[in-house]
């Protein structure tokens, strides 16, 4: 390739990036959904699931990948597996992570969201047999996926599935109440979101 070829293509190169990029827009969402937990012990203590909500942040780095970073709040309440007694279980996740994004149709966007998730998390317990309070924290990952539409004045409204693996070690200080050592709290959530693009 001629000396001149190769500057005309990076000269075309240089004005593509940049204009891709001034088409690309941070995007800030709210994120409600259903929560359900994934391992047994879990499902039969909160046999209706929870309530989750998320507020998100996507920020584009190139062409079709963002960064992403959210923080929610999970709450579920159930009852103990053999005494009856009321518990609940608030979490507080933090996400990071990266996200394609695809557009389609003009206005639609096809996404999916993967990266490691701190959390933490607080569980009430009503139950003499137990403990009254169990808070710790700890590692895990998430993974979404879902679509957006962009309407008129930048608005987004979008459907979305996501799953979190949340294993962690919980060792009681009641004398003689046995555990195993360690629970997964995550699951699936499936929820819609609301946001702007900016």
């Amino acid at each position: 390739m001629s000396m001149y070829k190769k500057v005309l293509f990076l000269a075309a190169l240089g004005y593509a990036v940049p204009h891709h990029a001034c088409n690309a827009t941070p995007w800030l969402e709210v994120k409600p959904s259903y929560f359900f937990f994934t391992a047994a012990p879990m499902r039969d203590v909160y046999r209706h699931g929870g309530f989750e909500v998320q507020g998100s942040v996507s920020v584009p780095v190139c062409a079709n990948l963002d960064l992403y970073g959210s923080i929610g709040y999970r709450e579920a309440w159930g009852r103990a597996l053999n005494s009856g007694e009321k518990t609940s279980l608030r979490v507080i996740p933090v996400d990071f992570g990266v996200k394609p994004t695809f557009n389609f149709c003009e206005r639609w966007y096809y996404f999916f969201t993967i990266g490691p998730r701190y959390f933490h998390f607080n569980q009430q317990n009503k139950s003499p047999y137990v403990d009254c309070k169990i808070s710790s924290d700890g590692m895990g990952f998430f993974i979404n996926t879902g679509f957006n539409v962009l309407l008129a004045d930048s608005v987004l409204l979008g459907l979305f599935g996501e799953y979190s693996f949340e294993r962690k070690g919980v060792w009681p200080n009641k004398s003689g109440v046995f555990s195993n050592g360690s629970v997964q709290i995550g699951g699936f959530a499936a929820g819609v979101s609301v946001g702007y693009a900016f």
